[in-house]
């Protein structure tokens, strides 16, 4: 029989009871705030309204937005008078400005005289913690910028009802001229996870030991509450003691049917209480934070989230991973030639970036299948139609429009910057190769061609050598020969070693008429034996299932897997037994228990692929393991193709069932470290999850996994680790399956025997996501020389996020200091600027910086973000 059918609003009210009890398990969070020396009387009572123009507001239409303002400012003049606090997406102002204009300018009056507050502000309402952090800063700087550039209204209060919480939010917004922040957000379909703390008010304190005043998630918060018994609780009489306490309200205005708007009856609701004051949170806190003095630092481990992994939003986030570093190095490379008299596209990089916010929005990532929610209709003749595409094919629309422009952008600078140099030692027919690096240290790795056509005639092979004549490895990935022999098309990838720090190396590319040997490299394996080998790792494969039985480091690591146990990536999963159309699927799949196809798509000699393929009933699962020189870890591709999906969980917050892969490791973790936006902490969690890398850490050896996209991970007994790769949930509130019937994940295993800084290996989870550049041409005449460095950081500790040219002119420099702590580095800068000044996110100054000898100095405290302007 099929599930009832829940709403939105009816999984609100069964899950504000999350985060109950969490304040047992983190006894430092308790510590009282004395907001007042003795017992207030009456209390204060704000209401947060969340709404959507991304995401739900795609279908419900721009005019949802507008009803959920118009609610707001109605409650504000309707008996008893409540003030609201308002949390859309920047762009639903933006849009509700552009085709209601009437609207917005009376939301700006009753902004004005203080009868509501917009709260959040970011673009697209992203789940902060598993977007990057370059995206959690432009989410939070666009967004305010936009309201200010719409509404004339300074963002106070940093408040996001899903999920954007992180140890690094209370410094980047503090950066971003937020004097506030709260902590209450809201369970909805997925789990935010912020802690109970049963104060009035605290000061939010962040990695970096930033801190601002905050508003916490205490006893007297919910969901549309019952007002009454909160005010008559034993935890209201506590919190009397410390203060007048803030009974905390969350609605959702803008569901309702138009003709009938909550503004008519949610007035009388606020009616119930006696000696109540109405505030909003900048209300709040301007009045009772002012005494704060005790600051709570809320490590990773201290949030019990539990958000869109496993559904078909990993998907999107997992091109997010490969779409952001792309605009970053298109934004680094437009600066560059920008400042050698190139006409900056900052502008269009601008556009590219409000794309890819909006493809970040949380109902994107948690609702992908979703397109009214239930059974409702949209309004009828909406301004904007988006033919009921689902949530996630929109997100897809934006991230793809993000990924042609930054394209776009990326490749003119790259041609203007070819067009200045010289050519490599070759012969007028030989083309050059061009290899950018767009992170600010040397890179080495491999870097493709791209597709070479049309070649010149009677060519049989292709050799790529480096500035000094000498061959480098190299290996055709893909090739069209004709019936002659000869090459109509090929594709070549070779290794690229130190290619300059955002920068670029020449390389020669020759076209031969005559058969030629490959050039030796440091791969070498055993095809009868299935054993891979460079000169960092070596790699044993499973002759039964194909995985990865072995992994080797050769610097004194040694063994990382668990010989005796399963290989890596053990796939297994109960899956549902209840739809029609999929009858008497297995009782479990598991890779272990299955004999795959192995076969070899590539030999080397510069990498070797092996694949091996399982098929089952209503499910394949193959994995591509490549192992290539010159590269300190092996590469792990899983792709599932589900036709059913795996059994639901009871309360799909509590992640248990799904489809999931496992690794064993061969010696005794002691410690697990994980990374979140520009930041990375141990975590003691039987689950938790990572943004970009978890390492697992032992004695004498350790091994580091990398990934593309915020992945969930949980320990196992017996000491192995598996990460989510498929659930379904949307069967529990809508009665219809809903699951990603294709996914596909990318890992790198690095073992390693000695420290390694947080540095090295953020810098490794970026190459993983984004390969180096080529751009192949004739060869040219410029005068520059055939290898470059334009911007590189000396020293360690310190890593340089991002480098821009500000539309309105200047320069933008962005570092953070990545190792926890104080850290001193230079960037040099190869550039014709001069002045430089240190700011905050808002392009306001905030102290004093120099450039000398080319060379921009940084001291900067653990985990700080510094961003600096240049000209």
């Amino acid at each position: 029989m099929m599930k009832p059918k829940m709403t939105r609003r009816d999984f609100l009210r069964t899950s504000t009871a999350g985060g109950a009890g969490v304040l047992a398990a983190w006894p430092a969070l308790a510590r009282p705030f004395q907001a007042a020396a003795q017992a207030s009387p009456g209390l204060c009572l704000t209401i947060c309204n969340h709404w959507s123009y991304i995401g739900i507001g795609w279908q419900l239409g721009i005019e949802s937005c507008v009803l959920s303002a118009t609610d707001a400012m109605e409650m504000a003049d309707r008996p008893p008078h409540v003030k609201t606090c308002i949390n859309l997406d920047a762009r639903a102002y933006e849009f509700m400005a552009e085709k209601f204009p009437e609207v917005a300018e009376r939301l700006k009056a009753y902004l004005a005289s203080g009868k509501v507050e917009l709260i959040g502000g970011t673009y697209g309402q992203p789940m902060g913690t598993t977007i990057g952090g370059e995206s959690n800063i432009r989410q939070i700087v666009m967004g305010r910028e936009v309201i200010r550039r719409t509404l004339g209204y300074e963002m106070a209060t940093f408040l996001e009802e899903e999920e954007f919480t992180h140890p690094q939010i209370p410094q980047i917004v503090a950066l971003a001229g937020f004097p506030y922040a709260s902590l209450a957000q809201l369970d909805t379909w997925g789990r935010a996870g912020c802690p109970r703390q049963d104060v009035n008010v605290l000061r939010w304190r962040g990695i970096d030991g930033t801190d601002v005043p905050c508003v916490p998630k205490n006893a007297l918060f919910g969901y549309a509450p019952d007002l009454k018994k909160l005010a008559a609780s034993p935890e209201f009489r506590k919190l009397s003691a410390l203060g007048k306490p803030l009974i905390f309200a969350w609605e959702e205005f803008g569901w309702e049917s138009p003709e009938t708007p909550a503004y008519l009856t949610a007035p009388e609701r606020y009616r119930a209480l006696e000696q109540v004051e109405f505030v909003t949170i900048k209300d709040y806190l301007d009045k009772y934070s002012r005494k704060a003095s005790d600051a709570v630092y809320l490590p990773m481990d201290a949030w019990d989230k539990s958000l869109t992994w496993g559904l078909g939003g990993d998907q999107i986030r997992i091109l997010d991973r490969k779409v952001e570093p792309l605009l970053l190095a298109a934004e680094t490379f437009d600066a560059i030639a920008a400042a050698q008299g190139y006409a900056s596209r900052a502008e269009a990089m601008e556009k590219a970036w409000r794309d890819l916010l909006a493809s970040q929005s949380h109902d994107v990532g948690l609702c992908e299948y979703s397109r009214w929610q239930g059974d409702r209709m949209a309004p009828f003749d909406r301004i904007e139609d988006l033919h009921n595409f689902t949530w996630g094919a929109l997100g897809y629309n934006h991230i793809d429009a993000a990924r042609r422009q930054g394209q776009a952008v990326l490749d003119a600078a790259l041609a203007f910057l070819g067009d200045r140099v010289g050519s490599p030692t070759g012969a007028p027919n030989d083309g050059t190769a061009l290899v950018f690096n767009a992170q600010a240290r040397p890179r080495t790795d491999l870097v493709s061609t791209g597709r070479l056509y049309p070649l010149p005639a009677k060519t049989k092979s292709i050799v790529v050598s480096d500035r000094s004549g000498r061959i480098v490895p190299s290996q055709v990935a893909k090739a069209d020969e004709g019936a002659d022999g000869f090459l109509d098309m090929a594709e070549v990838v070779f290794l690229a070693r130190d290619v300059p720090a955002a920068g670029y190396d020449s390389y020669a590319v020759r076209y031969s008429g005559e058969k030629t040997d490959p050039t030796p490299a440091s791969l070498r394996f055993d095809e009868a034996n299935l054993v891979l080998e460079n000169e960092f790792i070596k790699v044993r494969l499973d002759a039964k299932t194909g995985g990865i039985a072995g992994l080797e480091g050769k610097a004194g690591c040694g063994e990382t897997l668990d010989p005796a146990a399963a290989a890596f990536p053990r796939f297994t999963g109960k899956p549902t037994k209840s739809l029609s159309t999929r009858p008497n699927p297995p009782e479990q799949y598991d890779s272990a228990a299955s004999s795959g196809r192995i076969d070899w798509l590539a030999r080397g000699p510069l990498w070797a692929t092996v694949r091996a393929q399982h098929s089952w009933p209503y499910l394949k699962f193959e994995t591509r393991i490549t192992l290539a020189a010159g590269r300190p870890y092996v590469e792990v591709t899983v792709r599932v193709l589900a036709q059913v999906p795996p059994q639901s969980d009871v309360n799909p917050p509590d992640i248990k069932e799904g489809y999931w892969m496992s690794l064993a490791p061969g010696f005794p973790v002691q410690k697990i470290l994980r990374d979140f936006p520009f930041g990375a902490e141990e975590t003691a969690k039987l689950a938790f999850h990572a943004l970009t890398w978890v390492d697992l850490v032992g004695r004498d050896r350790s091994l580091l996994v990398l990934h593309a996209g915020t992945q969930y991970f949980r320990k196992e007994q017996g000491g192995r680790i598996s990460n989510l790769a498929m659930r379904e949930w949307e069967s529990h509130f809508t009665g219809e399956f809903g699951w990603p019937a294709y996914a596909e994940y990318r890992y790198g295993l690095w073992p390693h025997g000695g420290p390694m800084s947080n540095a090295e290996r953020g810098r490794a989870a970026a190459a993983l996501a984004r390969p180096l550049d080529c751009v192949v041409r004739k060869p040219g005449a410029g005068g520059e020389p055939a290898s470059r460095s334009f911007l590189g950081v000396e020293g360690e500790g310190l890593e340089v996020t991002a480098f821009r040219r500000i539309p309105a002119g200047g320069y933008e420099l962005r570092a953070v200091e990545t190792e926890g702590r104080a850290s001193s580095a230079r960037v040099g800068l190869r550039l014709p600027l001069k002045n430089a000044a240190a700011i905050d996110l808002l392009g306001n100054r905030i102290g004093a910086a120099s450039i000398k000898d080319g060379r921009l100095a940084i001291a900067a405290a653990p985990w700080k973000i510094l961003t600096y302007r240049l000209d």
